[in-house]
């Protein structure tokens, strides 16, 4: 490995670093409602009462598992969180947050492999009134 290729990967693991860090500061900040704890997603919701459909989707975008029509989101969000838990994932990234739909992200990717892509990514709360 020449000094060119060496300084090339300390540069590249300086910003995983500086990201990963970045991430984590943002998850501490109180006053942010995009990056929380799966444990607050309930909290910051702003779904309104009613039916609603769920599904899990995976770090690809691609359906996970479609979790069916609940008569309220609570019962949705609480299978979320399970299967959030199950996958050890303890943060997440708020991506849309209205009356209408609920749509959160996992914070950090796992670079899992061959399995890279099919682990689950997130989750998606939608109105059926």
């Amino acid at each position: 490995m020449g000094v060119g290729e060496a300084i090339a990967l300390l540069a590249f693991a300086a910003l995983v670093i500086v990201i990963f860090v970045a991430k984590e500061n943002r998850l501490a900040d109180p006053n942010r409602a995009d990056t929380i704890y799966v444990s607050q997603m309930r909290e910051v919701c702003s779904l309104k009462d009613g039916p609603v459909s769920a599904a899990l989707v995976r770090q690809s975008g691609n359906l996970y598992r479609d979790l069916g029509l609940f008569d309220h989101w609570r019962d949705a969000m609480a299978e979320i969180e399970k299967s959030m838990s199950r996958a050890k994932i303890d943060s997440v990234f708020v991506q849309s947050n209205g009356a209408e739909r609920f749509e959160v992200i996992r914070l950090h990717h796992s670079h899992g492999g061959k399995a890279e892509g099919k682990k689950l990514g997130g989750a998606v709360i939608a109105s059926e009134a």
